[in-house]
């Protein structure tokens, strides 16, 4: 293991450690707008530029997390590289350049010749440029760790977590009536919903429930129910329903004792406060658990009398008798709060225990599929190389990756989950703890901001950048340096001046002490020359909710023309939700007033008429008698066509036909179709079918390219039907929408989470009086102590703090970060806007004792605190209106709306002839079949141990038959082997790419089948041949060799192997 490690150039030294430089381990607080990519690509740069070595990028990984993210830290770099290296660099450098040479102490002509060799080199080798996604950089390690985790060598990600699941529920459902338990428990679910008022239709209550499988927070807590049996469920609900059956008996008792300690002391309910006390004991031995426990009998109960002050008129020689009883009744109302509420938790449980066992059949269900098609979802890469490589040695999993990171870079930290944490600690803890032959030690650089940590529920965890950059260290080789990037440069001075006061003034808000010093210490920004800026509140009233869109509506399109009046253009404007509900009010208000409007998450395809037209007209061929969709597809037919005849009387002329009469019917009407020519057409054509045939080419243009993109991606899977694409569609209708343009004259409109990392002229908030605690079907785990279970799974709700045990910290707990997850949304909105911030919500009810609930009432405690602010006003504003910042000028490009181009290929004339089909059965074709086969297997053969792992694998997929399984081993074998070829599968002697396109000068694109790339820059470049040799073969060779001659490398050898059944023949050129 040591000597491989050595092998790679790199000492494991670990008495040098206490020579280390200081503060290898460096993270930045880059709160909003200060420049955290600026400072990122700053410090990738000075690491590569410091380096001798012009490939030492190679050894840098820099990690983000969206391929978006990725292609502009990319860019910058590369960008930065480019100036640099240009000969005007050293007379006029850049600001960048700058600050690199006084921060590296290198000339800036030194810096301009190491960017020219290194940006030579980056070009050719750009394979090794590590800026990646964190899901790439997993699916590396998965990729390599494959054979030890049991994976398929040929598996494949899957991003469709959310079908995977789908398919998973319909498996598990088409099992009813088959399997006596499955069933029983799926009708219990069924009745359960009905029971809670919700639809019998399961299945989508079902895909609901389990999406805690693909959840990486509620993952570890699903895989211990991993063999946990039907029947292990049910026996807990017997043991649990048995405990409630005890503890309700106790509790009906003790509340009959005390009625009838009432009774018999002689004493009337109204001889007592309002008749509170036993009126609440009565309800309970009535078995009635729905009472309340913060009344205020409750609070005084034991400090003041039980009974009211008319008593001490009327009947005093009552009060000693109930202040005889006094304390029994005070100790029994204590003892029964206490079963009242263990009654409650059981309740829970019980009510949870179906539907768990029903997640637990859909993972089950879900493992099969992933088994059979050889599927990884993308949700699973964490915890399956945690579990993998926790208990490795670093310079093991780096000889495994035939990398050596030394450098690394995470952007965004505070997105991080813990797992992939976790996974990455053992490499860089590596790097920081050794030094390389060059005395130089590792480093880690860590950017991020808790406070605009808001992917919670996708397992990003702010508490994990706060314990960072607080006291925790996980690397013994790293001293750690935090620094602060204090200064905005985003916005103008009075927004920044706004959200340091407000934010800091919110602080003493939030119930956990470290959330509140984060917003208390962390918004004293400094600001730029950017003069300016405005901020302004308007408090609107609604009567209903139909009401409060049409009037946040207004507002947005009255604010959207008063800025543009102001100099802004419509493309500097963006309009921010919490929920993708709000958008889509909003975008439609907008567009009915002929606003462009732009937005991936609001402009929905499932809204569009023509995309409704042809899914209706899809189902209506899979299943004629749906009368709803027929009626549907009826009524958009009726408006395109502009039928002149009475709708009503229309409809009723073709309801309850068959399909037909339907068609005759329609005929008549001047529309032609034919539902029987769509049922030989794959789904593409089908859908051309129809968008011809109804004319809708030129109708919702946008909406159709992009369904029909989305069609096109989905028929790329294997056996991609109609019916498939049907139950497809149902999981994506509600997120697939129109791809958002940057170059868009319109106004954008997103969801705050989608805006998080972009900056905007001018920002608009409606519907901001969002509830700091709400929750969908919020839930929790609860441990538990039982056998069986040790943790169980419950509605999360307000009387979980009541709960016996842990309730009252889990309680705390949940609500403590759920104030900060959406005080970081509002902070995120909020630190959006460069100059103009607008915010519309509803005026604030009485803030009570427990604190504010809603961000109207932060917002208005805020403004009466700093701002002189009264409910009479319904406006409040902060600054000038006045343009501050130069804009660019204004884009000038013309926006065109094509058609949708509609062609059948039998419009065209065209003989399609398949040279595959005029070769079948002959020997030409088995022949070119051995020879792809051969051309495979070598591709996969880089060294000798490669063979016995690649034919392992071959033989466990059973597609190639024995007996060619025996000849080819044995051809590849001779290969290896040969005198002549040996030594290029030696291991490690040089990097081996197979099958790699390379682009020529002249854009000509070439696959070698084989080079070895040594540390000289010599390579030795091998084509495999299987039939006669030629002289066009020796040609082809020959143009390979000039291609990489031409990108700086030294062609040592140019091998020609011929391959047939009498022997290997190598032809040296």
């Amino acid at each position: 293991m040591i000597a491989a490690f050595v092998s790679t150039g790199f000492l494991i030294s670990s008495w040098k450690r206490h020579s280390l430089q200081d503060h290898s381990f460096t993270i930045y607080d880059a709160s909003a707008g200060s420049g955290k990519t600026f400072t990122l690509v700053k410090e990738y740069l000075k690491k590569l530029l410091l380096s001798k070595n012009e490939g030492y990028y190679a050894h840098l990984l820099a990690i983000t997390f969206t391929n978006k993210a990725v292609a502009e830290m990319k860019e910058r770099i590369i960008d930065n590289l480019i100036v640099f290296a240009a000969p005007e660099a050293v007379a006029s450098p850049s600001e960048m350049l700058l600050q690199i040479a006084k921060e590296t102490k290198l000339t800036v002509t030194e810096l301009n010749h190491r960017a020219s060799n290194i940006l030579t080199h980056l070009l050719h080798h750009y394979a090794g440029f590590n800026v990646v996604t964190i899901d790439r950089f997993n699916h590396q390690l998965l990729r390599t760790f494959a054979r030890d985790l049991k994976l398929p060598q040929n598996f494949e990600v899957s991003l469709e977590v959310g079908q995977l699941l789908s398919e998973a529920v319909d498996q598990l459902i088409a099992k009813a009536g088959k399997d006596a338990l499955i069933t029983k428990v799926l009708l219990d679910f069924a009745l359960e919903k009905i029971d809670d008022d919700k639809s019998w239709d399961i299945a989508k209550d079902i895909a609901l429930a389990a999406q805690i499988i693909i959840n990486e927070n509620d993952a570890p807590h699903v895989a211990k129910l991993k063999d946990k049996s039907l029947a292990d469920f049910n026996e807990f609900k017997k043991r649990l329903l048995v405990k409630q059956q005890k503890v309700e008996s106790a509790l009906m008792k003790a509340a009959s004792e005390v009625l009838q300690l009432i009774e018999e002391s002689g004493l009337q309910f109204d001889d007592f406060n309002r008749g509170s006390l036993p009126k609440h004991f009565q309800k309970l031995a009535d078995k009635d658990h729905s009472v309340s426990w913060d009344a205020k009998w409750q609070e005084e109960l034991g400090e003041k009398p039980l009974y009211p002050s008319r008593v001490l008129k009327d009947s005093p020689e009552i009060i000693p008798v109930i202040e005889a009883i006094a304390p029994k009744l005070t100790e029994t109302f204590i003892t029964t709060k206490q079963q009242v509420h263990e009654y409650l938790l059981l309740s829970n449980i019980i009510q949870n225990i179906t539907p768990l066992s029903v997640i637990n059949l859909v993972n089950q269900e879900l493992s099969e599929i992933k088994e059979d098609r050889g599927l990884l979802p993308i949700s699973e890469f964490n915890s399956l190389i945690y579990n993998e490589i926790k208990d490795q040695p670093a310079p093991f999993i780096y000889e495994r990756l035939g990398e050596k990171y030394r450098h690394f870079f995470i952007d965004e930290f505070q997105d991080t989950s813990a797992m992939q944490w976790r996974n990455l600690i053992p490499l860089i803890d590596n790097a920081l703890s050794q030094q390389t032959v060059e005395e130089t030690t590792g480093t880690l650089l860590l950017v991020g901001d808790a406070k605009q940590s808001i992917y919670r529920w996708r397992g990003g965890l702010p508490e994990q950048f706060i314990q960072l950059y607080n006291n925790e260290n996980p690397f013994a080789g790293g001293m750690k340096n935090v620094l602060s990037l204090d200064t905005n440069y985003r916005s103008c001075k009075n927004i920044i001046t706004f959200n340091n006061a407000f934010f800091s003034y919110i602080a003493d808000f939030l119930g956990e002490p470290s959330y509140a010093n984060l917003y208390r210490l962390g918004n004293n920004q400094k600001n730029t020359l950017k003069d300016g800026g405005l901020i302004q509140f308007e408090f609107i009233e609604a009567q209903n909710k139909e009401e409060e869109h049409e009037l946040y509506g207004a507002k947005v399109l009255e604010t959207i023309q008063q800025v543009q009046a102001n100099g802004f253009l419509k493309e500097e404007i963006c309009v921010l939700t919490r929920t993708r509900k709000q958008g889509v009010a909003v975008a439609a208000y907008l567009m009915e007033r002929e606003i462009p409007v732009v937005s991936s998450e609001t402009l929905l395809l499932a809204t569009s008429p023509v995309v409704q037209c042809l899914v209706n007209t899809l189902t209506l061929h899979l299943h004629p008698s749906n009368e709803e969709v027929k009626v549907a597809l009826l009524h958009f037919l009726y408006e395109h066509f502009k039928i002149s005849e009475e709708k009503h009387r229309f409809f009723t002329s073709l309801l309850r036909l068959d399909t037909y009469s339907f068609e005759k019917k329609l005929a008549a009407y001047g529309i032609s179709f034919n539902f029987k020519a769509i049922t030989s057409l794959s789904l593409y054509e089908s859908c051309e079918y129809i968008i011809k045939k109804f004319e809708l080419a030129s109708k919702d243009n946008g909406y159709l390219f992009g369904f029909m993109d989305l069609i096109f991606e989905f028929q790329q899977q294997p056996q991609a039907g109609k019916a498939s694409f049907l139950s497809y569609w149902d999981t994506k209708k509600e997120t697939a929408g129109l791809p958002a343009s940057n170059g868009a004259q319109a106004v954008q409109i997103m969801t705050i989470h989608k805006s998080k990392g972009l900056e905007f002229p001018v920002v608009i908030f409606p519907y901001a009086d969002v509830d700091l605690y709400a929750e969908q079907n919020a839930k929790t785990w609860y441990p538990w102590e039982d056998d069986q279970f040790d943790e169980v799974y419950i509605n999360f709700k307000k009387e979980v703090a009541a709960y016996p045990g842990h309730g009252a910290a889990l309680y705390e707990e949940r609500r403590n970060t759920l104030e900060l997850d959406n005080i970081n949304l509002l902070y995120v909105t909020l630190t959006r806007a460069i100059e103009q911030l607008y915010v519309f919500t509803t005026p604030s009810s009485v803030i009570k004792e427990e604190g504010p609930t809603k961000f109207n009432q932060l917002f208005t405690a805020f403004l009466k605190a700093h701002h002189d602010y009264n409910e009479t006003s319904s406006i409040v504003t902060i600054g000038s209106p006045n343009r501050y910042v130069s804009r660019t000028a204004p884009h000038s490009e013309k926006t065109v709306a094509p058609s949708y181009p509609v062609h059948f290929p039998e419009e065209h004339d065209l003989v399609i002839v398949s040279r595959d089909a005029s070769l079948w059965g002959t020997e030409a074709a088995a022949a070119i079949s051995i020879g792809n086969l051969l051309h495979d297997t070598m591709s996969k053969v880089k060294t000798h141990e490669d063979v016995e792992i690649v034919f392992e694998e071959m033989g466990h997929r059973s597609v190639v038959p024995p007996t060619q399984i025996d000849l080819l081993l044995q051809q590849v074998k001779e290969i290896v082997t040969h005198p002549e070829l040996e030594h290029l599968y030696a291991a490690g002697q040089a990097q081996v790419i197979t099958e790699r396109d390379i682009i020529t000068q002249e854009g000509e694109l070439m696959r070698p089948d084989r080079l070895n790339i040594y540390t000289n820059n010599s390579v030795s470049l091998v084509d495999y041949k299987t039939g006669s040799p030629l002289e066009s073969h020796a040609f082809q060779l020959q143009s390979y060799a000039s291609a990489l001659e031409a990108m700086q490398f030294e062609v040592a050898e140019k091998l020609l192997v011929y391959i047939s059944e009498t022997g290997i023949l190598v032809n040296k050129l």
